[in-house]
């Protein structure tokens, strides 16, 4: 049975994206500024009824984390607390969706123009996407871009970056993970980085797609590599990025194909950012 904190009267918090919401029951205030650090950019559609409900509970020193009544999660470390929320919820916003492509994919604007950056885990992605926004990009997600059929409107599921402890080093120039360390919460794998320390407090938004960018880093990589992508090419990428195909028509293809036919796409291999200078800004 799922506890409650009888000293804080529970409250609820609703998460909508994509067509799909879910809802966290809380019953405290330190459970409240994590649902807050992660979900502060995410609306709640009161047209869309949750079909999942989550609770989190705090009774000091110790959080519980709940799926029904399945305990998720119980400990004291808030970063792998909100390490489980991401993904189960994550998982869970997608699970069911049907309404469009939901990809697995960073994404980014400049001066009103999308950058989608689909990838698998471990491309280095999230990593280039944090540097960017240092470079004045407008941040819309490191994880979840979701595009209805026949559109280029982009919906980002807004929320801290996911950046791999290894990419310290390489993003000190941009972030003094020092100064800002009690505003990011760090466990042994991951830093989740607010946005706003990046250089964007006001993250979001629905750009059109103008650029398809599938980012490879490569430490052996001796030089740049800026190869535009045939629509096959592009088409196969997207396809496999996609985490609803389940669900879909033709498991997207379709869909993905239209994408593939109407926005170009580059792929791009480095090893450094020194490589890449100005020029994706300047490609778009």
């Amino acid at each position: 049975m799922v506890p409650s904190n009888s000293s804080n009267p529970q409250q609820s918090r609703w998460l909508s994206f994509a067509g799909q919401t879910i809802e966290i029951i809380y019953d405290a205030p330190e459970a409240q500024a994590i649902i807050e650090f992660l979900y502060r950019h995410v609306p709640a559609d009161p047209q869309i009824p949750p079909h999942v409900q989550y609770t989190l509970h705090y009774d000091a020193p110790r959080f519980e984390f709940y799926l029904a009544d399945d305990l998720l999660y119980q400990g004291d470390n808030r970063a792998t607390l909100a390490g489980v929320m991401l993904g189960n919820m994550g998982y869970h916003l997608a699970d069911k969706n049907d309404g469009g492509l939901f990809f697995h994919s960073a994404g980014l604007s400049w001066k009103g123009r999308g950058v989608l950056l689909p990838g698998a885990s471990g491309a280095g992605k999230t990593t280039l996407t944090a540097w960017l926004v240092a470079r004045g990009f407008q941040y819309l997600s490191d994880e979840f871009i979701f595009l209805t059929p026949n559109s280029h409107v982009m919906h980002p599921f807004t929320r801290p970056l996911n950046l791999k402890l290894p990419s310290r080093p390489v993003l000190e120039s941009v972030l003094d993970y020092e100064t800002h360390a009690d505003q990011i919460l760090t466990d042994s794998h991951a830093d989740l980085v607010p946005p706003a320390l990046l250089g964007c407090p006001k993250p979001g938004g629905t750009p059109p797609l103008k650029l398809i960018l599938f980012p490879i880093y490569d430490a052996q990589a001796e030089q740049l590599s800026w190869q535009e992508q045939s629509k096959a090419q592009t088409g196969l990428r997207l396809m496999q990025t996609i985490i609803n195909a389940r669900n879909l028509p033709q498991h997207g293809f379709s869909q993905a194909t239209w994408l593939a036919k109407t926005v170009p796409a580059i792929k791009l291999r480095y090893n450094s950012f020194d490589q890449l200078g100005d020029q994706i800004e300047q490609y778009l």
